[in-house]
Formats: structure tokens, C-alpha cells, sequence
């Protein structure tokens, strides 16, 4: 007899573990929805609009660079003619006219005349970033206009001596370019005596191949500036080479350079007096009565 009833019924007991229910969750789904024609075209109005904002930005800031490198290939130029001044014992600016070519005017021979104050650079330091298309002096264009108005601003590759010795000349642009200059150099004439020069003027004046102690004012005499300066090359809204809107570097005799527009330049006398254009500022003045 078992003294402990319903122990064996109790130990043959087994307790069955519920069964584990199963959670199935739904993941998200790894394709991504397409974008509708609307949004597509929203996309595009928006990057249309970026660009529209930030590429006249862009081309404002290359401009304002070319404007500074224009005016730092001019100091150049400025410490290279006070180079060749300081040479000299009794100190003459280049004489941008040949002997005997009246009315020709090589500005190009400067690309000589300053080598060996600019380290034998060649043509670089007479170059300007904004001179491009019909803002330089390099285009078939420009060559024959500047040729046709007595002004030499570059030379195709020499072959030999032109006419009369001189360099050969391309009158139409045809010929490649071997040597040039951007900038214009004053060649304002210089009379060789008082009976050669207009008389409404103080004599002396000029400045190609004149004495710079016989200058009146040299501070204010326009060394050089942007060639085709009747076109100014900076700030102007097309740069076409054919407009008068803008402004240009000018380089004065105390090696300042100022950006100055196109009326200021071309309309307004010096601050003593001498009549417009620049090129007359600081050397040529009237006659007192």
C-alpha cells in the first residue's frame, strides 16, 4: 500500500511546454518609389535656377582676375621702362616712332627694348588675360585695323628684312603671330624744335624719345595702357573689342596704376590741364596769353 497516495500520479505527470508562437513581421520593402514627372521637373528648375545664380558670380570674380593680372603685368612693365630710364645719364622715354617713319608707331619694338629688364620673359609680360577675340591686338581683324592706322603691335616669324630693312609686317592678318604687345606705350610726337611744333602748345612737349626732364608733369604722363584703348578691355559688360563701355589700366610715370573709365580717360584733362585724351596728360598744355 502506498503511504502517499497520488505520488506516482503526481511524478508521471509531465508538463508539455506551450508551443513558441511565431511572429512574422513585415519588413519594409527595399525598392524605392520613382520619382513623378512633377518632382523631375521641380529638380530641374531648381538646378537651372542654382546655375543661373552662380555662373554670373563666376564670371564677374574671372573677370575682376584678369583685371588683376592685367595690372600687375603692367607694374612689370612700369619697373622695367624705370630700368631702362635709370640706365641712362640724362634719362629719355623709348622712342616708340622710328627715325624717318612719321606717323608709324612700333609699339611692338618694346618687346625688345625691355628684355633685359624683364629676364629675357619674351612676350609674356605683354600679355593681358582680358585680351581676347576683338579685345586683342592679335586677332586678323585687329591687325589690319591697327596696320591701317600706322600702329604696330605685332610681327609674324621674320624671314629676312622687309622694305627698307624694317621687320616684315603682316597688313592683314594671315600670318601667324611671333611677337606682339597687349599694351599700348606712349607715342605722343615729340618736336624735334620749336619751329616744328604747333604753336597754341607750351614747347617742348611729347613723350616717344623725349628728355624726361623737359616734361612738365612726368608724374602724370600715361606710360602705357591697354592697347585698342578707344575699346576698353575691364568691367565692361561684353568685352567685344568694339565697345565703350568699361574701363582700362593706366600706368603712370610715378608707376601707379589706376583702373579708369573709358570717359575719364578719353574726355577729362589732367588735374593740371592738359587736354584729353590720357596721352597728352602731363607733357602738353596750352599757351598762356
Amino acid at each position: 500500500m502506498n503511504p502517499h497516495p497520488g505520488t506516482n500520479a503526481m511524478m508521471c505527470r509531465t508538463t508539455l511546454p506551450r508551443p513558441a508562437t511565431t511572429v512574422h513581421r513585415r519588413r519594409p520593402s527595399l525598392a524605392r518609389r520613382a520619382f513623378t514627372l512633377i518632382e523631375l521637373l521641380i529638380v530641374i528648375a531648381i538646378i537651372a535656377l542654382l546655375i543661373s545664380i552662380v555662373l554670373p558670380s563666376m564670371g564677374g570674380a574671372r573677370r575682376t582676375a584678369w583685371t588683376v593680372i592685367c595690372q600687375s603685368n603692367l607694374r612689370q612693365l612700369g619697373i622695367a621702362i624705370q630700368g631702362y630710364l635709370d640706365d641712362q645719364r640724362d634719362p629719355q622715354f623709348p622712342n616708340i616712332q622710328r627715325a624717318g617713319l612719321d606717323g608709324i608707331y612700333w609699339h611692338v619694338d618694346m618687346v625688345d627694348t625691355l628684355q633685359t629688364y624683364l629676364s629675357e620673359a619674351g612676350n609674356k609680360p605683354f600679355d593681358c588675360p582680358a585680351a581676347r577675340g576683338l579685345s586683342s591686338v592679335r586677332t586678323p581683324t585687329n591687325i589690319e585695323y591697327l596696320v591701317g592706322g600706322g600702329r604696330i603691335y605685332s610681327l609674324p616669324p621674320q624671314t629676312g628684312p622687309g622694305p627698307g630693312g624694317l621687320p616684315q609686317i603682316d597688313r592683314n592678318g594671315s600670318l601667324p603671330v611671333d611677337k606682339y604687345t597687349e599694351y599700348f606705350f606712349n607715342d605722343s610726337f615729340t618736336p624735334p624744335s620749336e619751329a616744328q611744333s604747333v604753336r597754341i602748345f607750351r614747347y617742348p612737349y611729347g613723350v616717344s624719345g623725349q628728355k624726361i626732364r623737359l616734361i612738365r608733369n612726368p608724374t602724370e604722363v600715361v606710360w602705357a595702357t591697354d592697347a585698342l584703348d578707344e575699346f576698353p578691355r575691364h568691367e565692361g559688360k561684353g568685352n567685344d573689342g568694339r565697345s565703350t563701355s568699361g574701363k582700362n589700366n593706366l600706368l603712370f610715370g610715378d608707376l601707379r596704376i589706376q583702373l579708369t573709365r573709358y570717359v575719364d580717360y578719353q574726355e577729362r584733362p589732367d588735374k593740371f590741364g592738359a587736354p584729353p585724351p590720357f596721352y597728352n596728360w602731363g607733357h602738353l598744355y596750352y599757351r598762356t596769353p
